[in-house]
């Protein structure tokens, strides 16, 4: 199955941005074979750039608080006391956390000058950067990776808020088979609600992908394929709509 996510507002679509950067990175340090470096600082940089900003932090703190005081109001089941509890733990990690304040690095020169060489034209390269060109051939790739990791320590408190925020906003998408024979279709939506979410699902084997754009009032999906003399058939999928 292919799962597309598309966010109805810019607080996900923030959100959502950030869990991406966050997976980006994880699995670049993941990779065995291949490993890079050059990738690996430009979204750190991304990271830096994005999670260090103060704005954010209070952002999630007001979200991580609404979902507490909500699941509070529920009723006392094992699931909703574990969700509370989680969310008090991330309240409090989060606010105790205290990640960069943009480029400085905390007077780290060397990253500092790698962030200034990334936004050349030419991006990241060592051949006028002899402290970098040290470090690529002394530091074995493990502790590269470690460096990398240590890097986020930082940002551990954001990055595990946001993931189980968008957890829970997933765990709420309550998905319905549906079909259509044309290659565009519209869905009502509540105004009186808050939608955040539209979760498409596709099977693996379907030529075709979504394409959405939405106002208060509704959703229109528009089925396009990339291939050539493709006539409009019938196009099975679920679609599931999931506000916080």
């Amino acid at each position: 199955m292919i799962k597309y996510e598309f966010p109805l507002n810019e607080r996900i679509r923030k959100f959502l941005r950030i869990e991406e950067i966050f997976k980006k990175m994880e699995t670049q340090i993941a990779i065995r074979s291949e490993f890079s470096e050059y990738t690996c600082f430009n979204t750190y940089f991304d990271i830096v750039a994005i999670a260090s900003r103060a704005d954010l932090k209070i952002e999630i703190i007001q979200e991580v608080e609404k979902q507490r005081l909500k699941f509070k109001s529920k009723s006392k089941t094992k699931k909703n006391l574990s969700v509370i509890n989680d969310l008090n733990r991330i309240r409090v990690h989060i606010e105790k956390s205290k990640p960069i304040t943009g480029f400085n690095f905390g007077g780290d020169k060397f990253l500092h000058e790698l962030k200034t060489r990334s936004t050349s034209p030419f991006g990241i390269v060592s051949v006028d950067f002899p402290d970098f060109q040290f470090w690529l051939q002394s530091t074995s790739t493990k502790d590269k990776k470690a460096y990398f990791k240590k890097k986020l320590i930082d940002f551990a408190a954001i990055k595990s808020a946001i993931i189980y925020l968008m957890k829970l906003l997933r765990s709420n998408v309550d998905s319905s088979s549906m079909e259509t024979k044309t290659d565009a279709i519209q869905f009502k939506l509540n105004p009186h609600l808050k939608n955040d979410i539209v979760i498409i699902t596709l099977g693996s084997s379907s030529n075709y992908f979504p394409n959405i754009s939405s106002n208060k009032y509704a959703v229109n999906v528009h089925f396009a394929t990339h291939l050539s003399n493709t006539k409009s058939k019938l196009v099975k999928f679920k679609f599931g709509i999931s506000t916080f």
